[in-house]
Order: structure tokens, then sequence, then C-alpha cells
């Protein structure tokens, strides 16, 4: 009798290692199955983001020659005509990348000043002046929120420095093309 009991025993640990067993396969395969893919490895999860902003930001010499193709049209374009400046951004990476004399070349006062007033646009500074409330209100991105007043008081803590140093160094080569700056609304 005592044997049975101890054959008794033995079944019962042996099930219920096998249940212990077979719910920790159940549990890894809800786990597997409800995980977001690529969460485990840091590298899984970067591939694909890298991949998807090399796609969706555009080469330097891409920028460039966007930018060459913008200023084509005519040297002194007249008061009234509005130029090519149809694409969604004048300096598209502005918010990212220290801009330097080479990616500004060939630009005139007035593409420098858009090009400087797209920056605070992107934060949805409302304009003052009916030229850039109108272009700006053109483009797909633009969302304006604030007026000139609320953006200023807030500015300092909306630009990152890339964007601070940008409109400084853009405002910079404007006055040095067109003393005082380039004249709106004219």
């Amino acid at each position: 009798m005592e044997k049975n009991t101890t054959n008794n025993t033995v079944w019962k640990c042996m099930a219920a290692l096998l249940g212990l067993l077979l719910v920790i396969v159940i549990a890894g395969i809800v786990l597997l199955l409800i995980w977001p893919v690529g969460s485990g490895s840091g590298r899984s999860v970067l591939e694909p983001s890298q991949t998807e902003l090399q796609a969706a930001a555009p080469l330097d010499s891409e920028a460039q020659v966007s930018q060459e193709i913008q200023v084509t049209g005519s040297a002194a374009p007249a008061a009234d005509d509005n130029e090519d400046l149809t694409a969604d951004y004048i300096i598209p990476d502005s918010d990212t990348k220290l801009l330097t004399d080479s990616d500004i070349e060939g630009l005139s006062a007035r593409e420098l000043n858009y090009a400087k007033n797209e920056i605070y646009a992107r934060h949805g500074r409302i304009f003052d002046s009916a030229e850039l409330r109108e272009y700006f209100e053109s483009k797909s991105w633009y969302d304006g929120q604030y007026t000139a007043d609320e953006f200023d008081e807030m500015s300092g803590s909306v630009l990152n420095a890339t964007e601070k140093a940008n409109a400084e160094f853009l405002s910079d080569a404007e006055n040095e093309l067109s003393p005082g700056g380039y004249q709106l609304d004219q």
C-alpha cells in the first residue's frame, strides 16, 4: 500500500510539473503574439526608423538643388511677382541643421526673409504682414495659432538653439543683401 501511495505522489508531482510547463509555454506564446514587434532589441526598433527618416529627409545635395531651382526664375523679381516659392519649405532642415553660406547661396532678400519667418511659422506664429500671412496660409503644414505678441513672449522656450541661430543668421544675410531687410507688403 505504501508503494501505491508513493506512485500516486510521483504521478501527481509529474502532472503538476507538466501543467506548470504547459502554462509557461502558453504564456510565452501569448506574449509573443501581443508584444510589439521589435521591442526586444534596440537595433530592430531603430533600423526601420532610420530607414523611414532617410526616405523622408532630402539629402543636402537634393535640398541645394531644390533651392537652386527656386532661385533661377529671375534675378530681380517685380514687387508683384510671386516668384517660385510654391515648395513646402524654402529651407526644409532649418529647424535641425545649422545653416551655412552654401545653404543660402543665391537666395534673394525676400527668400531669406521668408526662410527666417518659416522658422517661426513652423511653431504657429500668425503674421501681421498680409504678404507673409498669405504665403504661409498657402502651405499645407502651416497652422497659425499665436499672435505676434504671444509668439514673442514664448519664442524663447519654443525655438530650439538651432532655430534661434538660423533665424539670426538668415536675418544677418537678409540685411547684407538689402540694408534694413526685405520690405514686406510692398
